[in-house]
């Protein structure tokens, strides 16, 4: 039998709260009652009187409560008890000790008041009603009654059965207030969980349908480079175009999606590296020059000379902030100009304080609506915006980007004249002027001679990746899983390169890599995966052995560069250096 889910209270039920209400009031009533009683029989027909009216109208009160009106029965049912307290304290004198009855009403304030925004004025208000009614009673009420005749011997009975039911009602809303405290403590626990699960299960999947769809896009992409690259009628290379810029747009869909998971998540992480400054603003600018052209836009490039200098910065996460900033002036510019300009400000102490701005001639921001544009999935809408597209993260992840370089992406803008987006980092410098040795150089793409291993289950990005490699002459080996890579090493283990994935049947990448480490333990590993990259899992790659990681989709650039930055010589390479 299913076990049936256990109910998890609303911290802000106003059912909850009139439920509440409802068992003050009852436990009001039956006080009341008792009282009545014990006048009746001490003959105090005024107090039977003036308690027997309470009584009345809190049943009434009651009656509205269960009917639906409890933010006005809760004020109301504070403000009968504590008239009625204060009246019949001058009714019977404070020497019958009736008047110290506030003290369980402030006992069961807080039983009574809800837990939404407006807590504050219930707090001030119910109170204000018993604190004034009690000072009151202190000021001008007399220690024996004047409206009527009380007995020494009543005045000692009723002082002890008030005092008595005084403790005893001070202690029973002490314990509710305790255990209501408790209860919403368990609640607030419960809900934290549900959130942090509904948080794992949704990275979870993010990561599996990053994994999933990363994975036929690196052969969308790979094929059509390939295609592009190579013999193409003139008439198809319109269509191929577009196909390159449809499968570009989507994989920075799925990387904005992702991002902001890891953003969400404060997973979001730099790796900086050396890279010239100048080099990496002006390849920034290649993927745009073709949408450039078909919207009869001119693409401006401003450099500052000084700017062409090694530095220590995450390249990729810089031309991501740049790219984002580029797309967005592209998408909401209909003619003129779109301008990347970079300049240097300060050069001081091995250090490099550099301005980077987009400016364009587009639709502008309203100033009213600026302050909104960091948002999460906000878009500027008028209406000509229904034409624009875009999951509405890209500002938000460039906002956070640029917090983890210590900067902060500003805005200047005027509707229907253009926007201009800018931010400032500091970058260390490594040397000036030496634009060699630039990361992601690709012009020696010649692998002659280089053996490489590659073992990946899925047969498109293998087709792909097999090309690109031959395509530099590269002699390659395909392996299905990490299994059938290892029986291929134990034939032959002169590669100079593995290209691992790490999901595969009969044996992942992580237990191939183990093996290659006891057995082969001079052939570098580089991880060839799809999955979802943080910090935490990209150390622990390395820690494991593996050299570096390769995300697909790839660039054909990126994978030349890694090949060349790890793999070890070819055996003619090694005889000439002999």
């Amino acid at each position: 039998m299913r076990k049936k889910a256990t109910p998890v209270m609303d911290v802000h039920d106003v059912t909850e709260t009139s439920n509440r209400v409802f068992q003050f009031g009852a436990i009001a009533l039956l006080f009341a009652f008792l009282t009545i009683i014990t006048n009746v029989i001490h003959g105090n027909t005024l107090s039977t009187i003036l308690v027997s009216a309470m009584f009345i109208c809190m049943a009434l009160i009651l009656w509205l409560n269960k009917y639906g009106y409890g933010t006005i029965t809760k004020i109301a049912i504070v403000s009968v008890i504590s008239i009625f307290i204060m009246i019949i304290a001058f009714a019977e004198g404070r020497d019958t000790g009736g008047y110290l009855y506030f003290l369980p009403v402030l006992f069961a304030l807080p039983f009574l008041i809800n837990n939404s925004k407006s807590y504050l004025w219930e707090v001030v208000t119910y109170f204000s009603i018993t604190i004034t009614c009690f000072a009151i009673v202190l000021v001008f009420c007399d220690e024996r009654s004047t409206w009527q005749h009380i007995s020494d011997e009543t005045y000692t009975k009723m002082f002890y059965i008030n005092n008595f039911s005084i403790v005893v009602l001070s202690a029973a809303f002490s314990y509710l207030s305790i255990y209501l405290e408790r209860k919403y403590a368990k609640a607030l626990v419960i809900q934290k969980n549900k959130a942090e699960d509904a948080v794992e299960a949704r990275t979870k999947f993010l990561s599996n349908m990053g994994h999933e769809l990363r994975t036929p896009l690196n052969g969308i992409i790979g094929a059509t480079n390939l295609i592009r690259n190579g013999s193409s009628l003139p008439e198809q290379q319109k269509y191929l175009d577009i196909l390159k810029y449809c499968s570009d747009h989507m994989l920075g869909l799925v990387n904005d999606i992702l991002d902001f998971n890891k953003i969400e998540q404060d997973k979001l992480e730099l790796h900086p590296s050396k890279c010239n400054l100048k080099h990496i603003l002006t390849q920034s600018l290649l993927p745009f020059y073709n949408r450039f052209e078909e919207k009869q836009l001119e693409l401006k490039l401003e450099i500052d000379p000084e700017l062409d200098a090694l530095i220590m910065a995450d390249d990729v996460r810089l031309v991501q902030v740049i790219n984002n900033m580029l797309s967005n002036a592209l998408k909401f510019t209909e003619k003129g100009y779109v301008k990347l300009e970079a300049r240097l400000k300060k050069h001081e102490e091995g250090k490099m304080e550099v301005l980077f701005s987009v400016q364009d001639t587009g639709i502008g921001i309203p100033t009213d609506v600026q302050h909104r544009i960091f948002d999460s999935f906000w878009q500027v809408y008028n209406e000509s915006t229904r034409k624009y597209g875009g999951t509405g993260l890209g500002l938000t992840i460039c906002q956070r980007l640029l917090q983890l370089m210590n900067s902060k992406l500003l805005l200047e803008s005027t509707q229907d004249k253009g926007s201009k987006f800018y931010f400032t980092i500091t970058f260390p410098v490594v040397s000036i002027n030496q634009p060699s040795s630039i990361k992601g150089e690709t012009d020696l793409s010649d692998l002659s001679g280089y053996r490489i291993l590659i073992a990946e289950d899925n047969l498109i990005n293998m087709m792909i990746a097999k090309k690109i490699l031959e395509d530099w002459k590269a002699v390659v080996t395909p392996c299905e899983n990490g299994k059938i890579a290892m029986d291929v090493l134990a034939k032959d283990n002169n590669y100079n390169l593995v290209l691992m994935d790490l999901e595969m049947p009969e044996m992942d990448g992580y237990t191939a890599l183990k093996e290659i480490k006891l057995l082969h333990g001079h052939l570098p590993v580089v991880a060839f995966t799809a999955a979802l990259m943080d910090n935490n899992m990209y150390t622990s790659l390395v820690e494991q052995g593996f050299k570096d990681c390769i995300l697909k989709p790839f660039q054909p650039a990126h994978l030349l560069s890694k090949i060349k930055k790890y793999a070890t010589k070819p055996m003619q390479e090694m005889a000439e250096m002999n």
